[in-house]
Protein backbone atom coordinates (compact mmCIF):
# COMPACT_ATOMS: atom_id res chain seq x y z
CA UNK A 1 0.00 0.00 0.00
CA UNK A 2 3.10 2.27 1.12
CA UNK A 3 4.57 1.74 -2.55
CA UNK A 4 1.64 2.33 -4.03
CA UNK A 5 1.28 5.53 -2.34
CA UNK A 6 4.49 6.43 -3.20
CA UNK A 7 4.23 5.51 -6.77
CA UNK A 8 1.31 7.88 -7.42
CA UNK A 9 2.89 11.19 -5.59
CA UNK A 10 6.17 10.47 -7.66
CA UNK A 11 3.77 10.49 -10.61
CA UNK A 12 1.83 13.38 -9.98
CA UNK A 13 5.14 15.12 -9.15
CA UNK A 14 6.84 14.58 -12.34
CA UNK A 15 3.83 15.87 -14.00
CA UNK A 16 3.59 18.96 -12.46
CA UNK A 17 7.58 19.38 -12.78
CA UNK A 18 6.86 18.77 -16.51
CA UNK A 19 3.94 21.48 -16.40
CA UNK A 20 6.28 23.48 -15.08
CA UNK A 21 9.52 23.01 -17.35
CA UNK A 22 7.44 23.81 -20.38
CA UNK A 23 6.98 27.66 -21.86
CA UNK A 24 4.12 29.64 -20.42
CA UNK A 25 3.86 31.79 -22.86
CA UNK A 26 4.14 32.26 -26.02
CA UNK A 27 3.06 34.50 -29.13
CA UNK A 28 3.88 35.27 -32.64
CA UNK A 29 3.85 37.95 -35.25
CA UNK A 30 3.78 39.03 -38.47
CA UNK A 31 3.91 41.21 -41.44
CA UNK A 32 2.93 40.65 -45.34
CA UNK A 33 3.39 43.92 -47.83
CA UNK A 34 2.18 42.53 -51.45
CA UNK A 35 2.39 44.70 -54.79
CA UNK A 36 -0.37 43.96 -56.98
CA UNK A 37 -0.19 44.65 -60.85
CA UNK A 38 -2.82 44.29 -63.13
CA UNK A 39 -0.78 43.26 -66.37
CA UNK A 40 -3.80 43.26 -68.83
CA UNK A 41 -5.40 46.89 -67.81
CA UNK A 42 -2.25 48.21 -65.92
CA UNK A 43 -3.57 48.92 -63.06
CA UNK A 44 -1.66 48.56 -59.55
CA UNK A 45 -2.89 47.84 -56.03
CA UNK A 46 -0.57 47.61 -52.34
CA UNK A 47 -1.72 45.49 -50.07
CA UNK A 48 -0.81 45.06 -46.27
CA UNK A 49 -1.46 42.87 -43.31
CA UNK A 50 0.11 42.82 -40.20
CA UNK A 51 -0.86 40.01 -37.41
CA UNK A 52 0.08 39.01 -34.27
CA UNK A 53 -1.19 36.20 -31.15
CA UNK A 54 -0.43 35.49 -27.75
CA UNK A 55 -1.44 32.22 -25.78
CA UNK A 56 -1.04 32.34 -21.94
CA UNK A 57 -1.21 28.47 -20.46
CA UNK A 58 -3.10 28.78 -17.36
CA UNK A 59 -3.29 25.69 -15.27
CA UNK A 60 -2.90 21.51 -16.72
CA UNK A 61 -4.51 21.68 -20.21
CA UNK A 62 -6.15 25.12 -20.26
CA UNK A 63 -5.24 27.79 -22.55
CA UNK A 64 -6.25 31.43 -23.15
CA UNK A 65 -5.61 32.58 -26.63
CA UNK A 66 -6.02 35.92 -28.37
CA UNK A 67 -5.35 37.33 -31.81
CA UNK A 68 -5.86 40.43 -34.12
CA UNK A 69 -5.13 41.73 -37.13
CA UNK A 70 -4.63 45.10 -39.02
CA UNK A 71 -5.14 45.33 -42.64
CA UNK A 72 -4.09 48.65 -45.14
CA UNK A 73 -4.11 48.74 -48.66
CA UNK A 74 -3.80 51.77 -51.24
CA UNK A 75 -6.53 51.46 -55.10
CA UNK A 76 -8.11 48.46 -53.37
CA UNK A 77 -7.94 45.30 -55.36
CA UNK A 78 -6.03 45.60 -59.15
CA UNK A 79 -8.52 43.22 -60.12
CA UNK A 80 -12.34 42.99 -60.34
CA UNK A 81 -12.81 39.12 -59.90
CA UNK A 82 -15.35 37.25 -57.84
CA UNK A 83 -12.71 35.08 -55.61
CA UNK A 84 -10.26 37.86 -55.10
CA UNK A 85 -6.78 36.61 -55.91
CA UNK A 86 -5.26 37.93 -52.98
CA UNK A 87 -5.76 36.11 -49.53
CA UNK A 88 -4.81 39.01 -47.92
CA UNK A 89 -6.97 42.01 -49.58
CA UNK A 90 -9.28 43.60 -46.82
CA UNK A 91 -10.70 46.97 -46.16
CA UNK A 92 -8.57 49.54 -44.19
CA UNK A 93 -8.62 49.02 -40.97
CA UNK A 94 -6.36 49.75 -37.53
CA UNK A 95 -7.40 46.93 -35.26
CA UNK A 96 -9.63 43.86 -35.40
CA UNK A 97 -9.63 41.23 -32.86
CA UNK A 98 -9.90 37.95 -34.46
CA UNK A 99 -9.58 35.10 -31.78
CA UNK A 100 -10.44 35.49 -28.03
CA UNK A 101 -11.45 32.70 -25.94
CA UNK A 102 -10.28 29.73 -23.63
CA UNK A 103 -9.39 26.33 -24.88
CA UNK A 104 -9.21 22.84 -22.88
CA UNK A 105 -7.67 20.07 -23.41
CA UNK A 106 -9.25 16.79 -22.16
CA UNK A 107 -8.52 13.08 -22.50
CA UNK A 108 -4.66 12.95 -22.41
CA UNK A 109 -4.68 15.33 -25.52
CA UNK A 110 -7.75 13.88 -26.87
CA UNK A 111 -10.30 16.30 -26.99
CA UNK A 112 -10.03 19.89 -27.13
CA UNK A 113 -13.16 22.29 -26.03
CA UNK A 114 -12.65 25.67 -26.97
CA UNK A 115 -15.23 28.90 -25.89
CA UNK A 116 -15.01 32.22 -27.30
CA UNK A 117 -13.70 34.22 -30.50
CA UNK A 118 -12.67 32.19 -33.59
CA UNK A 119 -12.35 32.14 -37.08
CA UNK A 120 -13.41 29.03 -38.66
CA UNK A 121 -11.05 29.06 -41.34
CA UNK A 122 -8.04 28.01 -38.43
CA UNK A 123 -9.83 25.13 -38.09
CA UNK A 124 -11.65 23.85 -41.79
CA UNK A 125 -9.08 25.83 -44.70
CA UNK A 126 -5.67 26.74 -43.19
CA UNK A 127 -4.57 23.20 -44.57
CA UNK A 128 -0.70 23.24 -45.17
CA UNK A 129 -0.76 23.37 -49.17
CA UNK A 130 -3.84 25.62 -49.51
CA UNK A 131 -1.82 27.62 -47.75
CA UNK A 132 0.81 27.92 -50.40
CA UNK A 133 -1.40 29.57 -52.66
CA UNK A 134 -2.01 33.36 -52.66
CA UNK A 135 -5.63 33.16 -53.96
CA UNK A 136 -8.67 33.53 -51.72
CA UNK A 137 -10.25 30.80 -52.64
CA UNK A 138 -7.74 28.13 -51.21
CA UNK A 139 -8.37 29.27 -47.60
CA UNK A 140 -12.00 30.05 -47.75
CA UNK A 141 -14.15 28.09 -49.90
CA UNK A 142 -16.43 29.91 -52.05
CA UNK A 143 -19.51 28.06 -51.46
CA UNK A 144 -19.56 28.39 -47.66
CA UNK A 145 -17.95 32.66 -47.90
CA UNK A 146 -20.50 33.54 -50.23
CA UNK A 147 -23.84 32.00 -48.86
CA UNK A 148 -23.61 33.02 -44.89
CA UNK A 149 -22.55 35.29 -42.32
CA UNK A 150 -19.49 32.91 -42.07
CA UNK A 151 -16.44 33.84 -39.78
CA UNK A 152 -13.25 33.74 -41.77
CA UNK A 153 -10.84 36.27 -42.58
CA UNK A 154 -11.21 39.11 -41.84
CA UNK A 155 -13.57 38.78 -39.44
CA UNK A 156 -14.69 36.22 -36.27
CA UNK A 157 -17.71 35.23 -34.25
CA UNK A 158 -18.21 34.25 -30.92
CA UNK A 159 -18.69 30.25 -30.96
CA UNK A 160 -17.59 26.83 -29.35
CA UNK A 161 -15.12 24.50 -30.79
CA UNK A 162 -15.01 20.37 -30.71
CA UNK A 163 -11.88 18.76 -31.55
CA UNK A 164 -11.98 14.48 -30.96
CA UNK A 165 -8.54 13.06 -31.69
CA UNK A 166 -9.45 8.96 -30.73
CA UNK A 167 -6.25 8.07 -32.74
CA UNK A 168 -3.45 9.29 -34.27
CA UNK A 169 -4.95 9.50 -37.43
CA UNK A 170 -8.64 10.72 -37.14
CA UNK A 171 -9.93 13.87 -36.05
CA UNK A 172 -13.25 15.14 -35.69
CA UNK A 173 -13.93 18.65 -35.59
CA UNK A 174 -17.50 20.47 -34.87
CA UNK A 175 -18.37 24.03 -34.52
CA UNK A 176 -21.38 26.76 -33.36
CA UNK A 177 -21.14 30.51 -34.59
CA UNK A 178 -23.10 32.96 -33.88
CA UNK A 179 -25.18 33.63 -37.81
CA UNK A 180 -23.46 36.58 -38.23
CA UNK A 181 -19.37 37.46 -38.47
CA UNK A 182 -17.87 40.77 -37.47
CA UNK A 183 -15.08 42.83 -37.14
CA UNK A 184 -16.15 45.09 -34.71
CA UNK A 185 -16.24 44.88 -31.01
CA UNK A 186 -19.68 45.76 -30.29
CA UNK A 187 -20.95 43.10 -32.20
CA UNK A 188 -17.92 39.98 -32.36
CA UNK A 189 -19.23 39.22 -28.64
CA UNK A 190 -23.12 38.51 -29.58
CA UNK A 191 -24.96 35.22 -29.28
CA UNK A 192 -28.24 36.20 -31.25
CA UNK A 193 -29.94 32.76 -32.76
CA UNK A 194 -33.01 34.56 -33.29
CA UNK A 195 -32.18 37.05 -35.47
CA UNK A 196 -28.68 36.02 -36.95
CA UNK A 197 -29.10 32.82 -36.70
CA UNK A 198 -26.38 29.72 -35.87
CA UNK A 199 -23.85 28.64 -38.13
CA UNK A 200 -22.46 24.98 -37.91
CA UNK A 201 -19.62 23.05 -38.93
CA UNK A 202 -18.00 19.89 -38.98
CA UNK A 203 -15.30 17.55 -40.72
CA UNK A 204 -13.66 14.32 -40.12
CA UNK A 205 -10.11 14.31 -41.39
CA UNK A 206 -7.96 10.57 -41.77
CA UNK A 207 -4.37 11.62 -41.83
CA UNK A 208 -1.36 9.58 -42.29
CA UNK A 209 2.22 10.82 -41.45
CA UNK A 210 5.32 9.38 -42.97
CA UNK A 211 8.80 10.51 -41.52
CA UNK A 212 9.35 13.71 -42.15
CA UNK A 213 7.04 15.00 -44.92
CA UNK A 214 3.83 16.56 -44.99
CA UNK A 215 1.34 14.51 -44.03
CA UNK A 216 -1.48 12.90 -46.08
CA UNK A 217 -5.11 14.35 -45.40
CA UNK A 218 -8.25 13.24 -46.40
CA UNK A 219 -10.97 15.51 -45.29
CA UNK A 220 -15.03 15.74 -45.60
CA UNK A 221 -17.01 18.86 -44.12
CA UNK A 222 -20.26 20.41 -44.55
CA UNK A 223 -21.91 23.59 -43.55
CA UNK A 224 -24.91 24.49 -41.76
CA UNK A 225 -26.36 27.63 -41.49
CA UNK A 226 -29.93 28.32 -39.96
CA UNK A 227 -29.60 32.40 -42.26
CA UNK A 228 -28.03 32.93 -45.38
CA UNK A 229 -26.90 36.73 -46.18
CA UNK A 230 -29.64 37.10 -48.56
CA UNK A 231 -31.88 36.30 -45.49
CA UNK A 232 -33.02 32.95 -46.13
CA UNK A 233 -33.61 30.53 -43.68
CA UNK A 234 -31.79 27.48 -44.48
CA UNK A 235 -28.14 26.80 -46.28
CA UNK A 236 -26.78 23.28 -46.23
CA UNK A 237 -23.31 22.44 -48.38
CA UNK A 238 -20.85 19.64 -48.30
CA UNK A 239 -16.42 19.84 -49.37
CA UNK A 240 -13.89 17.76 -48.87
CA UNK A 241 -9.95 18.37 -49.05
CA UNK A 242 -7.69 15.95 -49.95
CA UNK A 243 -3.61 16.35 -49.90
CA UNK A 244 -1.13 13.68 -50.93
CA UNK A 245 1.99 13.75 -50.99
CA UNK A 246 3.78 11.65 -53.95
CA UNK A 247 7.27 11.42 -54.15
CA UNK A 248 11.17 12.67 -53.69
CA UNK A 249 12.58 14.37 -56.71
CA UNK A 250 16.12 14.69 -54.97
CA UNK A 251 15.54 17.00 -51.88
CA UNK A 252 12.26 18.18 -53.62
CA UNK A 253 8.81 16.49 -52.28
CA UNK A 254 5.77 16.92 -55.10
CA UNK A 255 2.35 16.59 -53.67
CA UNK A 256 -0.84 17.07 -55.18
CA UNK A 257 -4.09 19.40 -53.53
CA UNK A 258 -7.61 19.03 -54.66
CA UNK A 259 -10.75 20.31 -53.13
CA UNK A 260 -14.29 20.59 -54.11
CA UNK A 261 -17.44 21.98 -52.75
CA UNK A 262 -21.15 21.89 -53.65
CA UNK A 263 -24.09 24.11 -51.97
CA UNK A 264 -27.36 22.80 -52.02
CA UNK A 265 -29.00 25.86 -51.50
CA UNK A 266 -31.56 26.56 -54.26
CA UNK A 267 -30.73 30.43 -54.38
CA UNK A 268 -27.25 29.91 -53.18
CA UNK A 269 -25.01 33.16 -54.41
CA UNK A 270 -22.46 30.24 -54.58
CA UNK A 271 -23.44 26.95 -55.94
CA UNK A 272 -20.05 24.94 -56.22
CA UNK A 273 -16.38 25.02 -56.59
CA UNK A 274 -13.12 22.79 -57.66
CA UNK A 275 -9.78 22.94 -57.65
CA UNK A 276 -6.61 21.10 -58.43
CA UNK A 277 -3.06 21.56 -57.26
CA UNK A 278 0.38 20.73 -57.96
CA UNK A 279 2.87 21.62 -54.55
CA UNK A 280 6.48 20.84 -54.76
CA UNK A 281 8.06 21.49 -51.15
CA UNK A 282 11.92 22.09 -50.65
CA UNK A 283 13.18 23.31 -53.81
CA UNK A 284 15.80 25.36 -52.25
CA UNK A 285 18.15 24.34 -49.51
CA UNK A 286 16.36 26.70 -47.03
CA UNK A 287 12.56 25.51 -47.74
CA UNK A 288 11.41 27.09 -50.47
CA UNK A 289 7.72 26.36 -52.11
CA UNK A 290 6.52 25.98 -55.80
CA UNK A 291 2.93 25.86 -56.43
CA UNK A 292 0.70 25.48 -59.64
CA UNK A 293 -3.14 25.14 -58.94
CA UNK A 294 -6.19 25.60 -60.81
CA UNK A 295 -9.83 26.29 -59.21
CA UNK A 296 -13.06 27.51 -60.77
CA UNK A 297 -15.90 28.39 -58.61
CA UNK A 298 -20.01 28.80 -59.99
CA UNK A 299 -22.08 31.39 -58.82
CA UNK A 300 -25.85 31.92 -59.77
CA UNK A 301 -25.05 34.14 -62.14
CA UNK A 302 -21.56 33.26 -63.66
CA UNK A 303 -18.40 31.58 -62.52
CA UNK A 304 -14.64 32.14 -62.73
CA UNK A 305 -11.21 30.03 -63.08
CA UNK A 306 -8.05 31.27 -61.54
CA UNK A 307 -4.77 29.22 -62.62
CA UNK A 308 -2.08 30.28 -60.23
CA UNK A 309 1.75 29.78 -60.08
CA UNK A 310 3.61 30.91 -56.96
CA UNK A 311 7.27 30.24 -55.30
CA UNK A 312 7.39 30.90 -52.04
CA UNK A 313 11.39 31.92 -51.18
CA UNK A 314 12.92 31.69 -47.45
CA UNK A 315 15.57 34.11 -47.66
CA UNK A 316 16.65 34.25 -43.89
CA UNK A 317 16.25 35.80 -40.60
CA UNK A 318 12.52 35.30 -40.97
CA UNK A 319 11.96 36.75 -44.47
CA UNK A 320 10.40 35.66 -47.45
CA UNK A 321 9.13 36.82 -50.57
CA UNK A 322 6.68 35.37 -53.02
CA UNK A 323 6.14 36.31 -56.20
CA UNK A 324 2.66 34.79 -57.60
CA UNK A 325 1.49 34.96 -61.38
CA UNK A 326 -2.45 34.70 -62.01
CA UNK A 327 -4.41 34.06 -65.37
CA UNK A 328 -8.17 35.25 -64.41
CA UNK A 329 -11.21 34.39 -66.54
CA UNK A 330 -14.19 35.97 -65.35
CA UNK A 331 -17.49 35.52 -66.97
CA UNK A 332 -15.97 35.80 -70.53
CA UNK A 333 -13.39 37.78 -69.89
CA UNK A 334 -9.17 37.17 -69.56
CA UNK A 335 -7.21 39.39 -67.34
CA UNK A 336 -3.30 38.61 -66.47
CA UNK A 337 -2.33 39.82 -63.08
CA UNK A 338 0.79 39.59 -61.26
CA UNK A 339 1.92 40.07 -57.46
CA UNK A 340 5.01 40.18 -55.48
CA UNK A 341 4.56 39.83 -51.53
CA UNK A 342 7.29 40.08 -48.98
CA UNK A 343 6.58 38.18 -45.64
CA UNK A 344 8.17 38.76 -41.91
CA UNK A 345 7.71 36.26 -39.00
CA UNK A 346 9.06 36.34 -35.62
CA UNK A 347 7.64 34.40 -32.45
CA UNK A 348 8.67 31.60 -29.81
CA UNK A 349 7.05 28.86 -31.66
Amino acid sequence: MRTKLLIIILSSLCSAFAFAQEPRFSWNAGVITEGQWNITKGKAAWANLISADAGVRLWEGAQFDLAAISTYGVNASAVDDRQDFSNINAPNFGFRLTHLGLGQTLADGKVLLFLGLRGADEDYCSTDYAGVFTGSSYGGLPTITENTGVPMFPVSALGFHVEYRPTARWTFRESLYNGRASDRLDEQFRFRPGRDGILNYGSAMYEVAKGESTPATYTLGYNLATRQASGERVDFGLWTVVEQPLFRIGRAQLGLLAQGAVQFTKNAAGKGYWAGAVVMEDVTANGGVLGLGVNRAYYADGNETDVELTFNCPIGAGFSVQPALHCIHTDGSTVMAGQLRVIYEIGSK
